[in-house]
């Protein structure tokens, strides 16, 4: 019987094809495969079922076509249908389907039913012996698929899972035999047992951390409600806990605490702004060291090793765990991990099946998108259900979320009494100014010593700044200003702070997402309760006055349109019963009020499609991906030439081969601008374009402050800013 192949293999140096004596022969592919998506599934069950979909998945090759293709053969040879349509023969159209959409769409994603249906129309070819070694599946299944209010999701994450664990394990297997060099560059990261040896250190020396002050006392026993609560059962918990209460520490104790009782596998720190991301993960590196943390953003420049050839980066030991999350924690955005959640693309859910068993911490949980709270609440029961996930929502505005919409569940609060916690962190006076004129505004800002002014588009902070430029201490902060520029800015704004030097800072939302920082009085536009929350934050962080003053106002001009206007008209509401709209009462109706029609809370009808799809046996995962976006809006980067690092990486991506290899080592240059705003641009002549793939602000040096100020960032025209834009 002749010898049948999966993969040929090249020559390193040549690139030639080698003789089929050192090619991968087909049943050691299908075997290893196997072997490596069951030991992934076993982690929720469904080992049998991670067994099969590897035993499928590339059984199309043994036919003729594909053989001959191996052999230098031009002829297209489909091979992933055939795995599919003897899923469904050996397991029926019902289970058997299931397992059908992942063999599938192992190579091109998962499909839409539309597209499966119409190749399982044709029948099997294949009548070889592994038909008889493929175990039965039913009964795992209907384990599965049971008591579930939200059907259609727990079915079709289980498809994405199987998914998930036959894509890593086709990507690894296949890398051994093919990449072997990268194959032996995975290293490996700290494990959760590790992880917890290293932290006690750290956990004790905070445990005796002298309570001199209310603020030392309230940290200190969010810190031991964090460790006592580990001890509960694995499911859905909550912590409520006012800005400088000490909740990233606190959150990362709980989860490894936790993981340890419960022999949880990884941690994964979910958080929506990178601003945050960057500083945590510092935090985290600082006591685990550099193989502990995992961090995985668009944000994160994984430099190659001194006398490294150029594209050897690619095999960084960081970048190669963040195809597949092995590692014990993680630090991601929510963006990355939700939308991995919902996507369909090999590369986006290869990670998935790592999420089985975890501690997952959604830090500042009240920044999930109110258009996909519903399918995102979904998701997260799901994996605590069927996949042992722990999730715990960290908020210092916990949005007031229903039993109903959690399949009945109720997330535990760790903190005994919130109420009183909120009373004794209390550090500021919230004070409602109304409607003030944009002058009125800067005129009352020019009064103070030291004072923040936050607001809710890029437009209004270059207009307030524009009006404040005869005060010579004055700051600018938005996201037009490359994360390069913005770091040096903070820098200057805390040395005067701490030097209790004049300081006047114009500022979007970005400076209230994980900015350490502490001024007397702090102006903030009318928002939603939570955003006024995190201003409120950067006021008397510290403790060090009786009182901070936040000051509340409206610009006469009126409300950015849309969701700025809505949330700022429910604080509004809320505003009319309470005086403060930071207390735990404001909090709950300011929520109910945003939460109020619930159709609103899952725009797209994600929920409605699934289950429609569970019913019928038919989901279209491609249309769910495109309408699962955090942000709808097509953004574009754009590279600042800032400094002089920034402008010699560009160089040598322009003289490249490979210039997207640069693109991360550019990320704290680049500015995320709307279409419109870069084709202003592009229309202006300030874009150089190199390889199709990096977009360059261009221009002469006398035009630089024209197109780029110093001050105040990239210089558009703004358009329509979305949520959370800063």
């Amino acid at each position: 019987m002749r010898q049948l192949y999966a993969h040929t293999k090249k020559d390193n140096i040549t690139k030639q094809v080698l003789p089929e004596s050192e090619w991968q022969p087909l049943d050691e592919h299908l075997n290893a495969v196997a072997q490596k998506a069951a030991e992934f599934a076993a982690e929720f069950g469904a080992e049998r079922l991670g067994y099969v979909a590897g035993l499928l998945h590339d059984i199309g090759k043994y036919s003729d076509a594909f053989q001959q293709r191996l052999h230098g053969s031009k002829k297209i040879a489909d091979h992933k249908s055939e795995g599919a349509r003897i899923a469904v023969e050996r397991y029926g159209p019902a289970f058997g389907k299931l397992l059908a959409y992942a063999i599938y769409g192992h190579h091109n994603g998962l499909p839409d039913d539309t597209d499966l249906s119409e190749i399982l129309m044709d029948s099997t070819g294949y009548n070889g012996s592994l038909l008889y070694s493929l175990p039965a599946v039913s009964n795992v299944f209907e384990k599965k698929l049971s008591q579930h209010t939200h059907k259609g999701m727990t079915i079709s994450l289980l498809i994405r899972m199987l998914f998930s664990c036959l894509v890593d394990a086709d990507f690894l297997d296949t890398e051994r035999f093919i990449e072997t060099e990268k194959y032996n560059s995975r290293g490996t990261f700290l494990t959760v047992d590790e992880l917890y040896d290293r932290f006690k250190d750290e956990r004790e020396k905070l445990l005796a951390h002298p309570q001199d002050t209310i603020i030392d006392k309230a940290r200190h026993r969010i810190l031991a409600a964090c460790i006592k609560s580990a001890q509960e059962p694995p499911g859905l918990f909550k912590l409520t806990v006012p800005t400088g209460g000490g909740k990233t520490l606190s959150s990362l104790a709980f989860a490894l605490e936790h993981a340890k009782l419960h022999n949880k596998k990884r941690i994964i720190y979910a958080i929506p702004f990178t601003s945050i991301i960057e500083q945590n993960a510092a935090v985290f590196r600082k006591i685990f060291g550099k193989d502990g943390v995992l961090e995985h953003h668009s944000n994160v420049i994984n430099e190659p090793q001194d006398n490294k050839k150029e594209r050897e980066d690619i095999f960084d030991i960081s970048r190669l765990a963040s195809e597949n999350w092995q590692a014990g924690l993680i630090v991601t955005t929510n963006v990355q991990l939700f939308e991995s959640l919902f996507a369909y693309k090999p590369s986006r859910t290869r990670k998935l099946h790592n999420l089985a068993n975890a501690v997952i911490i959604l830090d500042e949980a009240q920044t999930l998108p109110d258009h996909l709270l519903l399918p995102c609440l979904a998701v997260l029961q799901c994996l605590c259900e069927d996949y042992g996930a722990t999730v715990l929502f960290c908020t210092a505005t916990q949005p007031a979320l229903k039993a109903d919409w959690l399949c009945g569940c109720t997330p535990r609060e760790i903190i005994d009494d919130p109420k009183v916690l909120y009373l004794e962190l209390q550090r500021t006076t919230i004070h409602n100014l109304g409607k003030l004129d944009d002058e009125v505004l800067a005129e009352q800002l020019r009064q103070h010593e030291q004072a923040l002014c936050i607001v809710n588009t890029r437009a209004e902070a270059r207009r307030l700044y524009d009006l404040c430029q005869d005060v010579e201490h004055i700051f600018h902060l938005s996201a037009l200003m490359c994360a390069e520029h913005r770091t040096k800015v903070l820098k200057k704004i805390k040395m005067r702070l701490d030097d209790k030097l004049p300081c006047l800072v114009v500022s979007t939302q970005l400076i209230e997402a994980g900015v350490d920082i502490d001024f007397p009085v702090v102006y903030r536009a009318i928002a939603g309760v939570d955003a006024i929350a995190q201003a409120a934050g950067r006021c008397n962080r510290e403790g060090r006055l009786a009182k901070g003053s936040v000051y509340l106002f409206e610009f006469s001009s009126g409300m950015p349109s849309g969701m700025f206007s809505r949330l700022a008209s429910f604080t509004q509401q809320v505003l009319q019963i309470h005086d403060n709209p930071l207390q735990l009462e404001s909090v709950q109706e300011y929520f109910n009020l945003r939460y109020m029609f619930t159709e609103d809370l899952d725009k797209f009808n994600i929920l409605k499609k699934l289950t429609t799809g569970a019913s019928q046996n038919s989901f279209q995962f491609r249309e769910i991906a495109a309408d699962f976006q955090f942000i709808s809006s097509v953004m574009l980067d754009i590279i600042i030439p800032y400094d002089e690092i920034a402008r010699s990486v560009v160089e040598e991506a322009r003289n490249s081969n490979y210039p997207a290899s640069y693109a991360r080592r550019l990320q704290r240059y680049s500015v995320s601008i709307y279409t419109d705003e870069f084709a202003e641009l592009q229309s202006r002549g300030y874009i150089d374009v190199i390889s199709n793939e990096i977009y360059v602000l261009s221009c002469s040096e006398k035009q630089l402050d024209e197109a780029y100020s110093s001050n105040c960032g990239l210089n558009v025209k703004p358009q329509m800013e979305l949520l959370f834009s800063h």
